[in-house]
Protein backbone atom coordinates (compact mmCIF):
# COMPACT_ATOMS: atom_id res chain seq x y z
CA UNK A 1 0.00 0.00 0.00
CA UNK A 2 1.38 3.41 -1.01
CA UNK A 3 2.29 5.78 1.82
CA UNK A 4 1.70 3.19 4.55
CA UNK A 5 4.29 4.88 6.76
CA UNK A 6 2.52 8.24 6.53
CA UNK A 7 -0.87 6.72 7.33
CA UNK A 8 0.54 4.85 10.33
CA UNK A 9 2.31 7.99 11.53
CA UNK A 10 -0.85 10.12 11.37
CA UNK A 11 -2.91 7.43 13.13
CA UNK A 12 -0.20 6.98 15.77
CA UNK A 13 -0.06 10.67 16.64
CA UNK A 14 -3.86 10.78 16.71
CA UNK A 15 -3.97 7.95 19.26
CA UNK A 16 -1.13 9.51 21.26
CA UNK A 17 -2.90 12.88 21.53
CA UNK A 18 -6.07 11.11 22.69
CA UNK A 19 -4.19 9.22 25.42
CA UNK A 20 -2.30 12.33 26.56
CA UNK A 21 -5.47 14.44 26.73
CA UNK A 22 -7.24 11.86 28.89
CA UNK A 23 -4.12 11.45 31.06
CA UNK A 24 -3.88 15.22 31.59
CA UNK A 25 -7.54 15.48 32.62
CA UNK A 26 -7.07 12.56 35.03
CA UNK A 27 -3.91 14.04 36.60
CA UNK A 28 -5.51 17.45 37.09
CA UNK A 29 -8.57 15.82 38.62
CA UNK A 30 -6.50 13.77 41.05
CA UNK A 31 -4.27 16.70 42.00
CA UNK A 32 -6.96 19.35 42.47
CA UNK A 33 -10.26 17.54 42.76
CA UNK A 34 -11.53 19.49 39.72
CA UNK A 35 -12.32 17.62 36.52
CA UNK A 36 -11.63 19.92 33.52
CA UNK A 37 -13.71 17.67 31.27
CA UNK A 38 -16.89 18.58 33.17
CA UNK A 39 -16.38 22.36 33.02
CA UNK A 40 -19.55 24.05 31.72
CA UNK A 41 -20.46 27.60 30.77
CA UNK A 42 -23.95 28.82 31.69
CA UNK A 43 -24.50 25.37 33.21
CA UNK A 44 -25.16 23.60 29.90
CA UNK A 45 -22.39 24.49 27.39
CA UNK A 46 -19.73 21.78 27.76
CA UNK A 47 -16.67 24.01 27.40
CA UNK A 48 -14.37 21.49 29.09
CA UNK A 49 -15.48 18.67 26.81
CA UNK A 50 -15.03 20.87 23.73
CA UNK A 51 -11.48 21.78 24.75
CA UNK A 52 -10.69 18.16 25.63
CA UNK A 53 -11.98 17.02 22.25
CA UNK A 54 -9.82 19.57 20.45
CA UNK A 55 -6.75 18.51 22.43
CA UNK A 56 -7.47 14.79 21.97
CA UNK A 57 -7.67 15.06 18.17
CA UNK A 58 -4.83 17.57 17.75
CA UNK A 59 -2.49 14.73 16.84
CA UNK A 60 -4.25 14.22 13.51
CA UNK A 61 -3.54 17.66 12.01
CA UNK A 62 -0.06 17.59 13.59
CA UNK A 63 0.65 14.19 12.04
CA UNK A 64 -0.85 15.36 8.75
CA UNK A 65 1.60 18.29 8.69
CA UNK A 66 4.57 16.20 9.79
CA UNK A 67 4.02 13.31 7.39
CA UNK A 68 2.31 15.39 4.66
CA UNK A 69 -0.47 12.81 4.68
CA UNK A 70 -4.23 13.28 4.67
CA UNK A 71 -6.01 11.93 7.81
CA UNK A 72 -8.40 8.97 7.43
CA UNK A 73 -11.46 9.67 5.31
CA UNK A 74 -13.81 8.47 8.07
CA UNK A 75 -12.76 11.22 10.46
CA UNK A 76 -16.15 11.27 12.14
CA UNK A 77 -15.72 7.60 13.08
CA UNK A 78 -12.40 8.39 14.75
CA UNK A 79 -13.83 11.37 16.62
CA UNK A 80 -16.99 9.58 17.82
CA UNK A 81 -15.00 6.52 18.90
CA UNK A 82 -12.44 8.74 20.59
CA UNK A 83 -15.19 10.66 22.38
CA UNK A 84 -16.72 7.48 23.74
CA UNK A 85 -13.36 6.08 24.88
CA UNK A 86 -12.19 9.39 26.34
CA UNK A 87 -15.38 10.02 28.29
CA UNK A 88 -15.39 6.49 29.65
CA UNK A 89 -11.70 6.81 30.59
CA UNK A 90 -12.29 10.13 32.36
CA UNK A 91 -15.15 8.71 34.40
CA UNK A 92 -13.18 5.55 35.17
CA UNK A 93 -10.19 7.61 36.25
CA UNK A 94 -12.42 9.40 38.74
CA UNK A 95 -13.86 6.10 39.93
CA UNK A 96 -10.51 4.37 40.35
CA UNK A 97 -8.90 7.21 42.30
CA UNK A 98 -11.82 8.43 44.44
CA UNK A 99 -11.20 8.09 48.17
CA UNK A 100 -13.71 9.59 50.58
CA UNK A 101 -12.76 11.54 53.73
CA UNK A 102 -13.24 8.47 55.92
CA UNK A 103 -10.76 6.48 53.83
CA UNK A 104 -13.50 4.66 51.94
CA UNK A 105 -12.07 3.65 48.56
CA UNK A 106 -15.03 3.73 46.17
CA UNK A 107 -13.62 1.26 43.65
CA UNK A 108 -13.31 -1.41 46.34
CA UNK A 109 -16.96 -1.18 47.42
CA UNK A 110 -19.16 -0.56 44.38
CA UNK A 111 -19.01 -1.36 40.69
CA UNK A 112 -18.14 1.20 38.04
CA UNK A 113 -21.62 1.43 36.52
CA UNK A 114 -23.22 1.89 39.93
CA UNK A 115 -20.74 4.67 40.65
CA UNK A 116 -21.46 6.26 37.28
CA UNK A 117 -25.20 6.26 37.91
CA UNK A 118 -24.70 7.89 41.32
CA UNK A 119 -22.25 10.42 39.92
CA UNK A 120 -24.51 11.52 37.08
CA UNK A 121 -27.78 11.67 38.96
CA UNK A 122 -26.42 13.43 42.07
CA UNK A 123 -24.54 16.15 40.22
CA UNK A 124 -25.47 19.74 41.02
CA UNK A 125 -25.88 22.76 38.77
CA UNK A 126 -25.26 26.34 39.80
CA UNK A 127 -27.37 29.00 38.09
CA UNK A 128 -27.50 32.78 37.91
CA UNK A 129 -25.13 35.48 39.18
CA UNK A 130 -25.43 34.13 42.72
CA UNK A 131 -24.52 30.61 41.53
CA UNK A 132 -27.47 29.17 43.41
CA UNK A 133 -27.39 25.38 43.62
CA UNK A 134 -30.15 23.28 42.05
CA UNK A 135 -29.79 20.18 44.15
CA UNK A 136 -29.46 16.73 42.58
CA UNK A 137 -30.16 16.85 38.85
CA UNK A 138 -31.50 13.30 38.73
CA UNK A 139 -32.03 11.79 35.30
CA UNK A 140 -30.98 15.12 33.72
CA UNK A 141 -27.42 14.13 34.64
CA UNK A 142 -27.48 11.66 31.75
CA UNK A 143 -28.43 14.48 29.41
CA UNK A 144 -25.53 16.54 30.75
CA UNK A 145 -23.23 13.60 29.99
CA UNK A 146 -24.67 13.47 26.47
CA UNK A 147 -23.97 17.20 26.06
CA UNK A 148 -20.38 16.55 27.11
CA UNK A 149 -20.16 13.74 24.57
CA UNK A 150 -21.45 16.08 21.86
CA UNK A 151 -19.03 18.77 23.05
CA UNK A 152 -16.07 16.42 22.67
CA UNK A 153 -17.18 15.59 19.12
CA UNK A 154 -17.60 19.29 18.31
CA UNK A 155 -14.14 20.11 19.63
CA UNK A 156 -12.64 17.16 17.76
CA UNK A 157 -14.24 18.07 14.46
CA UNK A 158 -13.08 21.65 14.92
CA UNK A 159 -9.46 20.56 14.51
CA UNK A 160 -10.22 19.31 11.01
CA UNK A 161 -11.07 22.84 9.92
CA UNK A 162 -7.29 23.30 9.82
CA UNK A 163 -7.09 20.67 7.09
CA UNK A 164 -10.24 21.07 5.04
CA UNK A 165 -8.67 23.31 2.37
CA UNK A 166 -5.42 21.38 1.99
CA UNK A 167 -5.44 19.53 -1.34
CA UNK A 168 -4.23 15.94 -1.37
CA UNK A 169 -3.32 13.32 -3.96
CA UNK A 170 -6.26 11.03 -4.63
CA UNK A 171 -3.98 8.03 -5.15
CA UNK A 172 -1.49 8.43 -2.30
CA UNK A 173 -3.44 10.54 0.23
CA UNK A 174 -0.35 12.73 0.57
CA UNK A 175 -0.83 16.48 0.89
CA UNK A 176 0.35 18.27 -2.22
CA UNK A 177 3.31 20.64 -2.07
CA UNK A 178 3.36 23.93 -3.96
CA UNK A 179 5.81 24.18 -6.85
CA UNK A 180 4.87 27.49 -8.50
CA UNK A 181 2.21 30.18 -8.56
CA UNK A 182 1.21 32.81 -11.08
CA UNK A 183 -1.38 35.57 -11.37
CA UNK A 184 -3.15 37.15 -14.33
CA UNK A 185 -5.33 40.26 -14.40
CA UNK A 186 -8.16 40.99 -16.81
CA UNK A 187 -10.20 44.18 -17.13
CA UNK A 188 -11.97 42.99 -20.27
CA UNK A 189 -14.61 40.32 -19.56
CA UNK A 190 -14.46 39.02 -23.11
CA UNK A 191 -10.68 38.58 -22.85
CA UNK A 192 -11.11 36.70 -19.58
CA UNK A 193 -13.85 34.49 -21.03
CA UNK A 194 -11.65 33.63 -24.01
CA UNK A 195 -8.76 32.76 -21.69
CA UNK A 196 -10.84 30.80 -19.20
CA UNK A 197 -12.72 28.74 -21.78
CA UNK A 198 -9.68 27.84 -23.89
CA UNK A 199 -6.46 27.74 -21.88
CA UNK A 200 -6.87 24.26 -20.42
CA UNK A 201 -7.99 22.82 -23.75
CA UNK A 202 -4.61 23.67 -25.30
CA UNK A 203 -1.84 21.03 -25.45
CA UNK A 204 0.02 21.57 -22.17
CA UNK A 205 3.31 20.57 -23.75
CA UNK A 206 3.10 23.34 -26.35
CA UNK A 207 4.43 26.91 -26.34
CA UNK A 208 0.95 28.39 -26.84
CA UNK A 209 -0.16 27.03 -23.46
CA UNK A 210 2.92 28.55 -21.79
CA UNK A 211 2.17 31.90 -23.44
CA UNK A 212 -1.42 31.89 -22.20
CA UNK A 213 -0.40 30.93 -18.67
CA UNK A 214 1.85 34.00 -18.40
CA UNK A 215 -0.44 36.38 -20.31
CA UNK A 216 -1.19 39.24 -17.90
CA UNK A 217 -2.65 42.17 -19.86
CA UNK A 218 -3.81 44.40 -17.00
CA UNK A 219 -1.47 43.80 -14.06
CA UNK A 220 -0.87 47.51 -13.40
CA UNK A 221 -4.43 48.63 -14.13
CA UNK A 222 -6.47 47.05 -11.35
CA UNK A 223 -9.84 48.71 -10.84
CA UNK A 224 -13.37 47.83 -9.79
CA UNK A 225 -14.50 44.86 -11.88
CA UNK A 226 -10.95 43.60 -12.57
CA UNK A 227 -10.64 39.82 -12.59
CA UNK A 228 -7.70 38.08 -10.95
CA UNK A 229 -6.74 34.52 -11.87
CA UNK A 230 -4.37 32.76 -9.47
CA UNK A 231 -2.85 29.56 -10.81
CA UNK A 232 -1.05 27.18 -8.44
CA UNK A 233 1.01 24.18 -9.52
CA UNK A 234 1.38 21.43 -6.92
CA UNK A 235 2.78 17.93 -6.91
CA UNK A 236 2.52 14.82 -4.79
CA UNK A 237 5.73 14.10 -2.84
CA UNK A 238 5.09 10.38 -3.22
CA UNK A 239 4.07 9.70 -6.84
CA UNK A 240 5.14 13.18 -8.17
CA UNK A 241 1.95 13.64 -10.16
CA UNK A 242 1.19 17.34 -10.72
CA UNK A 243 -2.05 19.24 -10.25
CA UNK A 244 -2.94 22.70 -11.53
CA UNK A 245 -5.55 24.66 -9.62
CA UNK A 246 -7.03 28.04 -10.47
CA UNK A 247 -9.01 30.41 -8.29
CA UNK A 248 -10.86 33.44 -9.64
CA UNK A 249 -11.51 36.71 -7.80
CA UNK A 250 -13.14 39.97 -8.83
CA UNK A 251 -12.32 43.42 -7.51
CA UNK A 252 -15.12 45.19 -5.69
CA UNK A 253 -15.14 48.78 -4.55
CA UNK A 254 -12.52 48.12 -1.88
CA UNK A 255 -11.38 44.50 -1.94
CA UNK A 256 -11.23 41.27 -3.89
CA UNK A 257 -14.21 38.92 -3.78
CA UNK A 258 -14.08 35.21 -4.57
CA UNK A 259 -15.84 33.62 -7.57
CA UNK A 260 -15.72 30.13 -6.06
CA UNK A 261 -17.96 28.61 -8.74
CA UNK A 262 -15.21 29.22 -11.31
CA UNK A 263 -12.43 27.57 -9.28
CA UNK A 264 -11.07 24.43 -10.89
CA UNK A 265 -8.42 21.75 -10.44
CA UNK A 266 -6.80 19.79 -13.22
CA UNK A 267 -4.61 16.69 -13.06
CA UNK A 268 -1.51 16.98 -15.25
CA UNK A 269 -0.35 14.02 -17.37
CA UNK A 270 2.45 12.22 -15.53
CA UNK A 271 5.03 12.74 -18.27
CA UNK A 272 4.79 16.54 -18.03
CA UNK A 273 6.49 18.98 -15.70
CA UNK A 274 4.74 22.33 -15.89
CA UNK A 275 7.17 24.19 -13.63
CA UNK A 276 8.88 25.94 -16.59
CA UNK A 277 5.47 27.06 -17.88
CA UNK A 278 5.23 29.56 -15.02
CA UNK A 279 8.36 31.19 -16.45
CA UNK A 280 6.80 31.39 -19.89
CA UNK A 281 8.69 28.37 -21.21
CA UNK A 282 7.32 25.12 -22.67
CA UNK A 283 6.87 22.20 -20.30
CA UNK A 284 9.99 20.24 -19.41
CA UNK A 285 8.95 17.14 -21.33
CA UNK A 286 8.37 19.27 -24.44
CA UNK A 287 11.80 20.88 -24.05
CA UNK A 288 13.40 17.42 -23.89
CA UNK A 289 11.51 16.39 -27.03
CA UNK A 290 12.70 19.52 -28.82
CA UNK A 291 16.29 18.79 -27.83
Amino acid sequence: MENLGGRVGVAGLGILSLVLAVALVTVVNRATGFNPFTLTVWSVIPAGAILTGAAATSGLPLGSQLFRTRPPQLKIVYVVTGAALAQAAVYYGEYASLVLENGFRVAERIGFFNYLDIRLTTAHLRLGPAQAGTGDVGIFGYWLALFQFAGFILGGLGTFILLKDRPACGSCSRHLRTLATGTQHFNDRDAFDTYYENVLSLPMEGPEFADWMTYDPDRKQVREGSILVTSTLRDCPCCHSQHLSQTIRIMGKKEWGSLSRLARDTAIPRDLDLTPVFRGEPSRAAMQDAA
